[in-house]
């Protein structure tokens, strides 16, 4: 999907990814496209202890974040995209809540945007995931998605010398179109479940929620 150089030290997939977890990230380095280890929750490097001894910043509104003293430096210079089969939301109106799982329509990986900050005292990079308005798809359940970057724009995403005022548009919301919405398991929402089964579709009542 990037053409990315992997490094040695890649954890596996995860079907349950909790903040703190180690995910992969592509990125740019020395010109060239590297995908890297990386830890779920952005701790900048004036942080210091406070962040470190919690999960940082997991998102960054896409719509403040240039402006804001942790984020806006990264989204200027050190971007990166975070590859997924799916991400989950959960429908809140009703009980318990529902989860769904959400992928792209053409069963394909998810360019998620992000951005990242090197490893201060720690030994890997962190990084957080832009998130802007929902789509049709997704404003039933959440009032924010993370933004999905498209296939033609990956390139310019990772590129450090891009002109962040011509990557603005991609700050948005991508078609409902693109994206496939589905119930799974209630065990998503234990943070110890793990495996495959956790995106297999379930049946739910047509009465409960968006069913």
């Amino acid at each position: 999907m990037f053409d990315a150089e992997p490094d040695d030290d890649l954890p596996g997939g995860g079907y349950n990814v909790a903040p703190t977890d180690t995910i992969r990230m592509a990125l740019e380095q020395d010109g060239r496209p590297r995908l890297a280890a990386a830890r779920w929750g952005l701790l900048p490097f004036w942080a210091g202890g406070t962040k470190k001894r919690s999960a940082g910043w997991i998102n960054a509104r896409a719509e403040t974040a240039l402006d804001s003293a942790a984020f806006g430096p990264a989204l200027r210079r050190r971007r990166c995209i975070i590859p997924v089969d799916a991400f989950y939301e959960w429908d809140r109106s009703v009980t318990p809540r529902q989860p769904f799982a959400i992928g792209a329509a053409d069963d394909g990986l998810l360019a998620l945007a992000g951005i990242w900050s090197p490893p201060s005292d720690s030994t890997l990079p962190s990084t957080a995931i832009l998130t802007t308005s929902p789509n049709e798809l997704l404003s039933p359940i959440h009032n924010r998605m993370p933004v999905i970057l498209p296939r033609p724009a990956l390139s310019d995403w990772l590129s450090p010398d891009a002109d962040i005022a011509e990557l603005w548009p991609l700050l948005a919301p991508c078609e409902a179109s693109s994206l496939r919405m589905w119930p799974v398991s209630s065990a998503v929402n234990r943070v110890g479940s793990e495996g495959p089964d956790l995106l297999r579709p379930v049946e739910i009542p047509a009465t409960l929620g968006l069913g």
